[in-house]
Formats: structure tokens, sequence, C-alpha cells
């Protein structure tokens, strides 16, 4: 059974592949949507992922339900958020990527697994140091 992880991982392959073709604007939403999965993989995996935060594409209001943000990953993640609709319809808001944006859409989706990844485990770390470095845990 597929789930957000999977699916996000997946995802970023697809980018990666779609790189190596010079198709930047497929690789900007196939990011934003790496981004999206995963964000909704940590919640989700948290029970934090409420009706409406499953529906949203939009991953600065994702973000935000995340308990500790790092404040330049959500800055990269507000302009891969807007490679969903931009670089995928026509109309006023079109933008075409260049291979320098989809590089940086493919760091920055790596960003957020890596940032997500290590979530748990830098609070375990924070935490068994604080209690190991308190004179009065022994």
């Amino acid at each position: 059974m597929s789930n957000y992880k999977d699916l996000a991982l997946e995802d970023l392959k697809a980018a990666k592949a779609l790189f190596h073709f010079d198709m930047w604007n497929k690789v900007g939403r196939e990011c934003q949507q790496v981004c999206e999965k995963y964000i909704k993989h940590f919640l989700s995996s948290r029970h934090l992922l409420s009706n409406e935060l499953e529906r949203t594409h939009n991953l600065r209001k994702l973000f935000m339900a995340v308990p500790e943000r790092d404040k330049d990953l959500s800055k990269d993640l507000v302009i891969v958020s807007n490679y969903y609709f931009e670089t995928n319809y026509p109309g006023d808001n079109f933008i075409r990527l260049d291979k320098e944006m989809a590089e940086e859409a493919i760091k920055t989706a790596k960003a957020l697994i890596k940032y997500l990844d290590d979530f748990d485990v830098d609070k375990t770390a924070a935490q068994h140091n604080k209690l190991s470095s308190d004179p009065y845990s022994e």
C-alpha cells in the first residue's frame, strides 16, 4: 500500500529523472509534490494532519504545522510552493524555470526530507544531552 512517504520518494526520483531531460518546469512541480507529500507524511505520523491540511497544496501552511521550523528552509519552501500552479498551467502567473531554479527545487526537496527525518533524532539527542548533563540525574 502506498503512503505519503513512499509517494514523495517516488516523486523525487521522477524529478531527478526529468532533470536529465532538461524538463525544468516538470522538475519544479515534482519537487513541490515531494515537499507536500513528505510534510503530510511527517504530520500524519504524529497525528497532526487535519482534514484542512490534507487538502491543501500550500507548503507554507503545511510547514507551519511542523512543531519547530527552520527559517531558511521555510523561505525555500515558499518558492517551491509556487511551482504547483505557476509551472503547470498557462496564464498570467505562468513561469518558466531554468536549470538553476530546478536544481534549487531538488536541493530544497532533499533538505526538507533530511530535516524532517532528523527531527526526532535531533530531539532525542538534545533530550539525552540535557539529561546526561544534569548532575542530579544519576
